[in-house]
């Protein structure tokens, strides 16, 4: 393989990535396995779920890397409406983990973020986190905040450890033959340190630009999908984790606010 078919090759297994982990994609995910349980949610057919093992994962993992924002209380996760979902996607939607005997609600905030709680039982019934409203039109996303960022800013160590929460969760949905490319061209089994690997980090609100400030230095950053999502250099070693990224949105002149 030339080198310069890299990126190339990069993108096109991120996008697989993305497609699966529901983070930058509105693509269906597949239709779960069948474990066996029945699942009925105020008689929805073919309920948006995902396995509560596979959402484990991302809790594994802030705790694994929690040194990269130790100020960070929590990982929160959320449910956004894909692009093609109907207007009223998120109108009285509900979540809870089911199992064969677990039932436990998990309570959402406005903007559609929860917090997921540990349960050995929802482990080892390999429960779901089941929603009351039809699959397809959703994606599930995390976010970590440290506490004292000031309002409009973004702390590059959150970002990274954002990253590594979205990347355990999504090694656990994609195939084999996906995590074995991946890790052969990024060279590395912590994808999140390496500079190859581009992934947006989104913003609720349209932006005008998002700028890293490192000491007396200005770097702009790429923002893209239309203002809702810039890249940072989180496997860029040179920036220490307590670096701050500004944001400032399109049109109000002003830092948006904390989209968690």
């Amino acid at each position: 393989m030339h080198l310069s078919f890299l990126p190339v090759y990069v993108i096109l297994a991120l996008s697989h990535i993305a497609a699966h982990a529901g983070t930058q994609a509105d693509a269906p995910a597949d239709a779960p396995a069948d474990t066996g349980q029945s699942i009925h949610i105020n008689s929805i057919r073919n309920p948006e779920l995902k396995s509560y093992r596979v959402m484990a994962a991302g809790l594994d993992a802030f705790d694994a890397y929690h040194a990269l924002a130790p100020k960070a209380r929590e990982v929160r996760f959320q449910l956004s409406a894909g692009s093609r979902a109907p207007a009223d996607a998120m109108l009285d939607l509900s979540l809870h983990i089911a199992g064969n005997e677990t039932s436990i609600a998990l309570p959402l905030a406005a903007d559609g973020s929860f917090a997921l709680p540990r349960s050995a039982q929802a482990d080892s019934e390999d429960a779901d986190l089941v929603t009351n409203k039809k699959k397809g039109h959703y994606r599930w996303q995390s976010s970590v905040y440290s506490e004292g960022v000031p309002a409009g800013m973004r702390r590059l160590g959150d970002l990274r450890l954002q990253c590594q929460v979205m990347i355990a969760i999504a090694k656990k949905e994609i195939p084999f033959w996906v995590r074995t490319l991946v890790g052969t061209l990024l060279r590395t089994t912590d994808w999140c340190s390496s500079e190859q690997l581009k992934l947006g980090s989104r913003s609720d609100a349209p932006l005008a630009s998002a700028t890293l400030l490192d000491g007396e230095r200005r770097v702009d950053l790429k923002v893209e999908k239309a203002g809702r999502s810039f890249l940072a250099p989180i496997g860029d070693t040179r920036y220490g984790d307590d670096t701050l990224i500004e944001l400032v949105l399109k049109d109000a002149g002003e830092a948006p606010p904390p989209s968690m």
